[in-house]
C-alpha cells in the first residue's frame, strides 16, 4: 500500500500494530483466563463431588459400622444371650441414625434354637419407640431366599448393601445393609440386616447448590434417578433412556465411566456436568451447571478486556494522532520551507522552534541555513545591483561622451567653415545693424501708442469691475430674501399636515358615531314599536357618519395631493435658489475677478511699454557697439580657423579611446546582467 502522506502511513501502521496487539493480548488473556477458570471450576467441582460423596459415604459408613458391630456382638454372644437382650440392644442402636428404619437378626436354621428353623426378630422404629416383630420369622416369608441374605452369606464376610428399591407401604426408597454373622469357629450362623431409607441423602443432594443455578443429581447403578425435580422420574426413569436425546447420551457416558465431565442440553440451555461414582454402591453423583454461568466470569472478563482494549485503542489513537500531528505539522513547516528555498524564495519567515528534539534541531539548522544564505544572497544582490548601476552609468557616460565628441568634432568643423565665411558675414551684419537702428526708431514710436491704449483699458476695466460688484450684491441679496421666504412657506405648509391630522381625528369620530348609531339601532330594535322613531334617527346618524367618513377620506387624499404639489414646488424653488447661489452668484464674482485682472493687465501693459521705450534707447546704443565688435570678430575668426584643425585631430584620438572603454563597459554590463538574473531567481 502506498501512502501519499506520512501522517496516514504512521497512523495506519501504528493503529494496525496497536489493534493487532490489543486483539492478541485480549485473545491470549481470554484463553489463559478461560483455562485458569476452567481448571479452577473443575477443581471446585471435584472438591464438591468429593465432599458430597464423603458425606454420603459417611452416612452409609455409619450404617455399615452399625451392622458390622451388631454382627460381631451376636457372633460372639449368641449362645449366652437372650433374644430380648438383642432386641433391647438393637432398639437403642437404630435410633442412633436418622437413616435407619429398622434392623433384624436372621439366624441360620437351628443355630440359635435347635428346635426352630426360623429365628429372626426384627426391631423397627415407631415414632420414638422401638417395636419388635417376628412376622418375618417364618416359612411363609422364608428370609433365606432373599437376595440381601444370599449376598451377605456369599460375600466372604463383607457387608453388602442391596440395590435401592421403592417400598410402597412406607412410601420411601430403601436399601438393606446386610452383614454375615460368624461364630468364634468362623462358621456362618446368620445375617444382620439394617433397613435404611435415603430421604436424608436425597435431601443432601437436593439441597446441594453451587453458583446460582448449579445443582446435583444422584443416579443408581442402573441409571435410575435417585433424586430429581420431577418426583415421577425417581426410581422410575433411567437417565440413559430419557426423552431428551442430549441427556440420554450423557447418561450413557455417565454410566460408562467412573468420573469425568461432559455436556448436555435441556430446553436449549447448555449444561456442563462433572460426575463421579459413589463407591461401593455404584451410584453416580453428578453436578450440572449452566455453561452460561460458568462462562459468565470469562465473558465479563472478555467484555472488560474489550472495553479496556477499545479505550486503550482510543487513547492510543488520540496519542498517535497528537504525535503524528505534531510530527506532520513540523515536517510540513520544514517541507514548506525547503520547497520555498528550492524555488528560490528566501523572503519567508524562519521556523518557530518549540522543541529540543531532532525536529527542533533540524528546524534550528534550517533557520541558520536560511539566515546565512539569505544574507549571502542579499550581499550578492546588493553588489550586483551596485555593479549594474555603475556599469549602466559608465555606459551612459561613455555613450554620452562619444556623442558629445562627435558633436564637438562636427561643431569644430562647422566653426572652421564658419570662420572662413565670417568675413563676408560681418559686412552683411553691418548692413543689418543699420536696418535695426531704423526699426528701433519705429518701435519707440509704437511704444508711446501702447502706453496710451493701456490707460484706456484701465478705465474700462474699472467700470466693468464696478458693474459686476453691483450685480453680485443684488444676486446675493435676492437669493437670501427668497430663501427666507421659502423657509417660511415650508413652515406654513405644516398647517396642511395639521389639517390631515384633524381630518383623521374627524374620521375616527365618524367611525365611533357609526358604531354608536349601530348600537342605538340594536337597542331600538329591542325596544320594539316604541323605539322605531329612535331607530330612524340612529340610522340617519349612521348614514351621516358614513358620509362624513367618506368626505374625510377625500379631504385626506386632497391634502396628500396638495402636500405632494407643495413638496414639488418647494423642491423646484430650492433648486432655483441653489442655481442662483451655486452658479449665478459665482459667475458674477468671477466677472469681478476678470475686471480686476483687466485692470492689472492694463497696468502691466503700461509698465511694459515704458520698459520697451527705455530698451529701444539702449538697443540703439548697443548696435553701435556691435558694429565695432563685428570688426574684431572678423579678425579673430581667421585665427580660430587655423586652430580648429588641431582640435579635430585630438578629438578623433579621444573618440577612439572612448569607444574602447564603451566596449569594456558593454562586457561588464553583460556579466552584471547575468549575475542579476541569477540573483533574481531568489526572493529575498
Amino acid at each position: 500500500m502506498r501512502f501519499k502522506k506520512i501522517s496516514t502511513r504512521m497512523l495506519t501502521i501504528l493503529l494496525f500494530v496497536t489493534i493487532l496487539s490489543m486483539v492478541l493480548l485480549s485473545g491470549i488473556s481470554y484463553k489463559s483466563s478461560k483455562n485458569i477458570i476452567d481448571k479452577q471450576v473443575e477443581e471446585n467441582m471435584q472438591a464438591e463431588l468429593s465432599s458430597t460423596v464423603n458425606a454420603i459415604n459417611l452416612k452409609m459408613q455409619e450404617i455399615s459400622s452399625m451392622s458390622s458391630q451388631l454382627a460381631l456382638n451376636v457372633g460372639s454372644t449368641y449362645k449366652t444371650t437372650y433374644l430380648s437382650q438383642y432386641e433391647e440392644m438393637i432398639g437403642k442402636a437404630i435410633f442412633k441414625s436418622d437413616l435407619v428404619l429398622g434392623a433384624g437378626i436372621w439366624f441360620e436354621p437351628y443355630v440359635y434354637d435347635a428346635s426352630k428353623e426360623y429365628v429372626g426378630p426384627y426391631i423397627h422404629k415407631n415414632d420414638d419407640k422401638a417395636l419388635v416383630t417376628y412376622d418375618y420369622s417364618n416359612a411363609e416369608y422364608n428370609y433365606f431366599n432373599y437376595d440381601w441374605y444370599k449376598n451377605a452369606k456369599n460375600n466372604n464376610k463383607e457387608t453388602v448393601f442391596s440395590d435401592l428399591y421403592y417400598d410402597e407401604t412406607l412410601n420411601t426408597i430403601m436399601s438393606t445393609c446386610a452383614t454375615p454373622i460368624y461364630d468364634s469357629n468362623d462358621n456362618f450362623i446368620g445375617v444382620i440386616s439394617v433397613d435404611m431409607e435415603i430421604p436424608s441423602i436425597q435431601d443432601l443432594i437436593n439441597n446441594f447448590k453451587i453458583g446460582e443455578n448449579g445443582k446435583a443429581l444422584l443416579i443408581n447403578n442402573d441409571g435410575k434417578y435417585i433424586t430429581n425435580i420431577d418426583d415421577k422420574k425417581i426410581m422410575e426413569t433411567k437417565i440413559n433412556e430419557d426423552e431428551n436425546k442430549s441427556l440420554s447420551e450423557f447418561g450413557n457416558v455417565l454410566l460408562s465411566n467412573t468420573n469425568g465431565k461432559s455436556e448436555f442440553s435441556i430446553d436449549d440451555t447448555k449444561y456442563e456436568s462433572y460426575y463421579t461414582t459413589v463407591e461401593p454402591f455404584g451410584w453416580k453423583l453428578f453436578i450440572q451447571i449452566p455453561m452460561s454461568e460458568l462462562n459468565k466470569p470469562i465473558n465479563e472478563l472478555m467484555s472488560k478486556l474489550i472495553v479496556v482494549g477499545i479505550l486503550a485503542i482510543i487513547l492510543t489513537t488520540l496519542a498517535i494522532i497528537w504525535q503524528v500531528r505534531y510530527l506532520t505539522k513540523t515536517i510540513k513547516k520544514v517541507n514548506d520551507l525547503a520547497s520555498n528555498l528550492s524555488n528560490g524564495d528566501f523572503s519567508i519567515n524562519e521556523l518557530e522552534v518549540i522543541s529540543e528534539d531532532e525536529l527542533g534541531q533540524m528546524s534550528n539548522s534550517l533557520n541558520k541555513m536560511l539566515s546565512e544564505n539569505k544574507n549571502m544572497i542579499q550581499e550578492i544582490s546588493d553588489d550586483a545591483n551596485k555593479v549594474n548601476n555603475i556599469t549602466e552609468n559608465l555606459n551612459k557616460s561613455t555613450e554620452s561622451l562619444v556623442e558629445n565628441y562627435k558633436v564637438i568634432k562636427d561643431s569644430v568643423k562647422n566653426i572652421s567653415e564658419s570662420m572662413l565665411n565670417s568675413s563676408a558675414t560681418t559686412e552683411e551684419v553691418n548692413a543689418s545693424v543699420e536696418e535695426v537702428n531704423s526699426s528701433i526708431s519705429l518701435l519707440s514710436q509704437e511704444t508711446i501708442k501702447s502706453h496710451d491704449m493701456a490707460k484706456d483699458i484701465k478705465v474700462r476695466a474699472y467700470n466693468i469691475e464696478k458693474m459686476s460688484n453691483d450685480s453680485y450684491n443684488k444676486a446675493t441679496s435676492l437669493s437670501e430674501v427668497h430663501e427666507t421666504n421659502l423657509k417660511q412657506s415650508i413652515e406654513n405648509a405644516k398647517i396642511v399636515e395639521n389639517i390631515g391630522a384633524m381630518a383623521k381625528a374627524i374620521s375616527d369620530i365618524a367611525e365611533q358615531v357609526n358604531l354608536l348609531s349601530l348600537n342605538a339601532s340594536i337597542e331600538a330594535a329591542r325596544a320594539g314599536e316604541q323605539g322605531k322613531g329612535f331607530a330612524v334617527v340612529a340610522s340617519e346618524i349612521g348614514n351621516l357618519a358614513t358620509q362624513t367618513s367618506d368626505t374625510v377620506k377625500e379631504i385626506i387624499e386632497t391634502i396628500s395631493k396638495v402636500q405632494e404639489a407643495f413638496n414639488k414646488l418647494t423642491n423646484d424653488s430650492m433648486q432655483m435658489l441653489l442655481f442662483i447661489k451655486d452658479t449665478v452668484t459665482p459667475d458674477y464674482k468671477e466677472f469681478v475677478g476678470i475686471a480686476n485682472q483687466y485692470d492689472r493687465d492694463a497696468n502691466a501693459i503700461e509698465d511694459i511699454s515704458i520698459k520697451i521705450s527705455e530698451m529701444t534707447n539702449n538697443i540703439e546704443y548697443i548696435t553701435h557697439e556691435v558694429g565695432d565688435a563685428i570688426q574684431n570678430i572678423a579678425e579673430a575668426s581667421q585665427d580660430t580657423a587655423s586652430n580648429s584643425g588641431e582640435i579635430v585631430s585630438s578629438i578623433e584620438l579621444v573618440s577612439q579611446l572612448v569607444e574602447e572603454i564603451s566596449t569594456i563597459v558593454e562586457n561588464e554590463t553583460e556579466v552584471s546582467d547575468n549575475l542579476n538574473s541569477m540573483v533574481k531567481k531568489f526572493t529575498l
